[in-house]
C-alpha cells in the first residue's frame, strides 16, 4: 500500500495494488487538536485529473480507498449528530471520486483517549459512533455498487499493541473498534514507526513471549508487534480492559516507513525488513532474538508511508517496492497478495428478469460479450463505467455467458 501526496496516481509503480489516497481531514482552521467533523475536506490540487488517474488505476485492477483523518486532520465524533454529517460526508467523498472504499487514520490523544472507562466490548460513545458510522457506510455502499466496501486500519502502536502496557490509559484505546469490526476489516496497517514509547511484550496467555522491550526500527519490534496484532493479547491499559481476540494473518500487513526521510522514525533497511517478513511468513531463519511459537504463511503484506518517497525521498528508486517483490515473487502462497489473481465478474441480480449490473472497474475500456449455450454473442456492450447496466428483456430465456477478455460469469435469464 502506499499513501499519496504528489506523485501522480497512475504513476505510482505496479508493486502497490492498493492505493490510499490521504486526507480526507479536519483541519481548516490549521489547529491540530480542535478539528471538528464538519471540517472535513479533501483538497487535491487537482481534483479533474485525480479523478481520471483513480480510473485508470483501477481499469488496471487496482484498489484505491482514502484515509480519513492523520496526524494533523483526525477528529472525534461526539454526538449522533457528528455521526450523522460524518457518513454523509463519507459518502459525498466515494460518490464523487468513485473510491473503492475507506481507511481510517485517526490519531492524537486529544481525539484517542476516551474521557470514560470502556472495555473491549463495551466501547466508549465516540468509538460507538464510529462502529455506527462504518456499519451504516458499507451497507449503504453494498446497496450502492453491489459490492463489498473496503475497510482498512491505520492506528498508531500505542492505540493496538500498545494496549501490552499498563503505562498509559491511551494504550488499546483503539482495541474495541477493531474488535466490533473485525469481521469487516480488509487490512489492519498498524504503524510501526513514529511510537515514542516502548511497550512491554508481557506472557500473558494469549501468546508465548519474553517479557521484553523492544525498540522501534529493529527486527524484534517488527516481529513482535505483527505477532501480537494476529494472536492477540489482554489488554493492560487502565482506560480499557479485556482481551483482544487479535485478527486473521490474512487480514495484517507490516507498515512502515519507505526510506529514512518518511515519517519521524522508526525506518528499517529493506534487507531487515525482508528477513522480517520471511520470518513470519516461515521462509526464512530467526533474524533477531525473539522467537516465534509459529509462523504466519498468510500474512498480508507491506503498507508504507508512503509511496511518494520511495520513489523520491533519500534516492528513493522504490527500494521498499522492491523488498516486497523480493520477498513475495516467488512466495507460492494462495492467500498472498501478489498470487490472488480475480477472474470471475461479479454480476447481480443473478438470476435475472432483466436489467444485470456488472461490476465493471476492471474491465473499463474493453468490450464485454455475452453469449448464449451455443457460442453465439448475442449481447456486446462497451465499459465505460464501474458499474455496467445491461437490459436482458430481449435475449431468450436461459443460461448465458458473460465474459471480456479474462474475466467471466455465468448468469440465468428468468
Amino acid at each position: 500500500m502506499g499513501s499519496i501526496i504528489t506523485l501522480r496516481l497512475k504513476d505510482i509503480n505496479n508493486s502497490y495494488n492498493v492505493l490510499v489516497l490521504s486526507f480526507l481531514e479536519a483541519d481548516k482552521n490549521g489547529f491540530e487538536d480542535d478539528n471538528k467533523v464538519s471540517d472535513i475536506e479533501f483538497t487535491p490540487k487537482n481534483s479533474t485529473t485525480l479523478k481520471q488517474d483513480i480510473t485508470t488505476v483501477k481499469a488496471e485492477g487496482k484498489k484505491v480507498i482514502v484515509s480519513i483523518g492523520g496526524a494533523n486532520g483526525s477528529f472525534k465524533l461526539n454526538s449522533i449528530s457528528d455521526k450523522n454529517i460524518f457518513v454523509t460526508k463519507i459518502k459525498d467523498f466515494i460518490m464523487s471520486y468513485k473510491v473503492d472504499g475507506i481507511d481510517l487514520d485517526l490519531e492524537r490523544s486529544v481525539y484517542m483517549c476516551p474521557t470514560v472507562n470502556q472495555t473491549i466490548t463495551n466501547p466508549a460513545p465516540q468509538w460507538d459512533y464510529i462502529i455506527d458510522a462504518v456499519n451504516e457506510i458499507r451497507t449503504w455502499f453494498k446497496n450502492k455498487y453491489g459490492k463489498k466496501m473496503i475497510l482498512t486500519m491505520a492506528p498508531e502502536v500505542k492505540y493496538t499493541t500498545g494496549g501490552l502496557s499498563p503505562w498509559n490509559s491511551c494504550n488499546g484505546s483503539w482495541l474495541p473498534i477493531i474488535e466490533s469490526l473485525r469481521d469487516e476489516i480488509d487490512l489492519l496497517m498498524i504503524q510501526l514507526y513514529n511510537s515514542s514509547e516502548n511497550y512491554a511484550l508481557p506472557g500473558y496467555e494469549a501468546w508465548p513471549a519474553n517479557s521484553k522491550l523492544y525498540n522501534q526500527g529493529t527486527v524484534d519490534y517488527i516481529i513482535t508487534q505483527v505477532e501480537a496484532a494476529i494472536e492477540g493479547f489482554k489488554n493492560q491499559g487502565n482506560k480499557t480492559t479485556g482481551t483482544y481476540s487479535g485478527l486473521p494473518a490474512s487480514k495484517v500487513v507490516i507498515a512502515l516507513p519507505a526510506s529514512s526521510c518518511s515519517a519521524g522514525s522508526g525506518y528499517i533497511s529493506p534487507s531487515t525488513l525482508k528477513s522480517a517478513a520471511k520470518y513470519l511468513l516461515g521462509i526464512g531463519s530467526k533474524p533477531g532474538t525473539y522467537i516465534l511459537s509459529k509462523s504466519y504463511p498468510e500474512l498480508r503484506g507491506f503498507m508504507t508511508w508512503s509511496a511518494n518517497n520511495d520513489a523520491d525521498a533519500c534516492g528513493g528508486s522504490y527500494s521498499f517496492a522492491q523488498a516486497f517483490n523480493d520477498v513475495y515473487d516467488n512466495y507460492d502462497n494462495t492467500n498472498s497478495i501478489k498470487s490472488v489473481e480475480i477472474k470471475n465478474l461479479n454480476v447481480y441480480p443473478n438470476p435475472t428478469t432483466g436489467i444485470l449490473n456488472i461490476e465493471s472497474e476492471k474491465i473499463i475500456g474493453e468490450l464485454v460479450n455475452i453469449t448464449d449455450l451455443n457460442g453465439r454473442v448475442v449481447l456486446t456492450k462497451l465499459v465505460t463505467e464501474d458499474i455496467t447496466s445491461i437490459n436482458t428483456a430481449l435475449l431468450s430465456r436461459g443460461i448465458y455467458t458473460v465474459n471480456s477478455n479474462n474475466y467471466v460469469a455465468k448468469v440465468i435469464l428468468k
